[in-house]
């Protein structure tokens, strides 16, 4: 590779400018995408900024939970009740608390950084459930609204619906393996399209085999359980014998995420932990779930956009797999804004998770949680006990505006329109 200072010299040595701009296009020719996208990153001010403090907060929560052993169930000491913070021990306070004490004087500045690790963890699983699930369902809604569904595609998609209803029913009879065999009737129905195309013998068939599947399993539940199963799985059956096309399919994605998108985000969440329980983990799935839309909807657009490119065309003419042309050529030209959306996800995940900690449906105490500790203190505030707040509010201020301004910086690194 040329590199610019041999450029700079031998345009000293008399290059005519035509073949400078040769060389600086072959200069930058060579460079990745992801390379320019790390130059471009790294120059700006924003997001260097941004970076800094995501990796200020991912370290320290990382390196405080492996290397800095905290046990918050016996952390409590009521001598140290709301003090102040401190940098000096003295007669009074033997210790040092930098952030001062808590209602049962527990130091805030340990439970702030241990509390990082558990907002990081809800950060990223929120987002990972969010990704997969609505990346998918975007993919599938994105591409197949202009392709026809090929054999492999009905089998996905016939058994996933399988999957998502028979575990509903296997919930229902407590008898959750079923789920898988209703994944594998909705294969099976996808595998056999053409057992008796547009004859209601293909209806019968596998309506009938659900309601035996659904019913007959049933049976060693209750006879009560054993009809509502079957009744299911009745329907389950004839759903995945129908026809199903490729815009028929994108349309009920699209609908399904227009249905929770109707919902507040933040009431829906809560609705969610209420019937589930409190908890971080509950927390995460509440979460997630709220955040599957907005991938599906991102994803969608983009896919719908890249499908049109002549590559795409040209693989398609040349007899490419559907599954070849998706996974190869359409995934990797969407992962630029998923990435951008992936990290400012976490800064909404943190904050979502903050707000439930401070309804009290996130952590269960004494788990250090910033939310829960904004919960628990704020009430302090007209005692004077300020820092009781002020640190967990801040480190929840902190990591979302730094995940916020690394979002802003690769979103302008790795826009293509600004390669140079």
């Amino acid at each position: 590779m040329v590199d610019m200072e041999s450029t700079s010299e031998r345009s000293g040595a008399g290059i005519p400018p035509g073949e400078m701009g040769l060389i600086d296009f072959a200069v930058r020719e060579h460079r990745s995408l992801w390379g320019d996208a790390w130059r471009r990153l790294i120059s700006s001010n924003t997001a260097r900024l941004g970076l800094v403090i995501v990796a200020i907060f991912v370290l320290s929560a990382v390196l405080a939970h492996f290397f800095w052993e905290y046990d918050p169930k016996i952390d409590l000491d009521y001598s140290l009740k709301l003090k102040a913070p401190n940098l000096v021990a003295t007669e009074e306070i033997e210790g040092i608390h930098p952030f001062g004490t808590d209602k049962l004087g527990r130091d805030v500045f340990r439970r702030v950084v241990h509390g990082g690790w558990n907002s990081l963890r809800v950060g990223i699983v929120a987002v990972g459930i969010s990704l997969l699930i609505g990346g998918l369902l975007g993919l599938a809604a994105g591409f197949y609204e202009s392709m026809p569904l090929s054999r492999g595609g009905r089998m996905v998609l016939f058994g996933g619906i399988g999957l998502v209803l028979g575990g509903l029913l296997g919930w229902i009879a407590g008898q959750l393996f079923q789920a898988l065999l209703f994944c594998l009737l909705g294969m099976a129905a996808g595998f056999f399209e053409e057992l008796w195309a547009g004859k209601p013998e293909r209806t019968l068939f596998f309506s009938g085999t659900g309601l035996l599947l659904g019913g007959g399993l049933a049976l060693w539940v209750s006879p009560y359980t054993a009809t509502a199963c079957g009744v299911l799985g009745l329907l389950i059956g004839g759903l995945v014998a129908r026809p199903l096309g490729g815009s028929l399919v994108a349309n009920i994605i699209m609908r399904l995420m227009d249905i929770i998108l109707a919902f507040p985000g933040i009431l829906l969440a809560i609705a969610i932990v209420a019937m589930l329980g409190p908890g971080l983990d509950k927390g995460m799935i509440a979460i997630g779930f709220v955040g599957i839309p907005v991938y599906a909807r991102l994803v969608r657009s983009t896919v719908l956009s890249v499908v049109q490119e002549e590559y795409v065309a040209a693989a398609l003419s040349v007899g490419v797999g559907q599954g070849r042309i998706l996974f190869r050529h359409i995934v990797p030209n969407t992962l630029s804004p998923i990435i951008v959306q992936s990290t400012m996800g976490l800064a909404s995940a943190i904050l979502w998770a903050g707000a439930l900690g401070f309804l009290g449906l996130g952590a269960i105490p004494p788990e250090p949680e910033w939310g829960a500790m904004l919960g628990d203190s704020y009430r302090f505030l007209t005692t004077g006990a300020w820092w009781a707040v002020l640190f967990p509010g801040l480190a929840i201020m902190l990591s979302v505006l730094g995940f916020n301004l690394l979002g802003d910086g690769l979103r302008d690194a790795l826009d293509p329109r600004l390669r140079l």
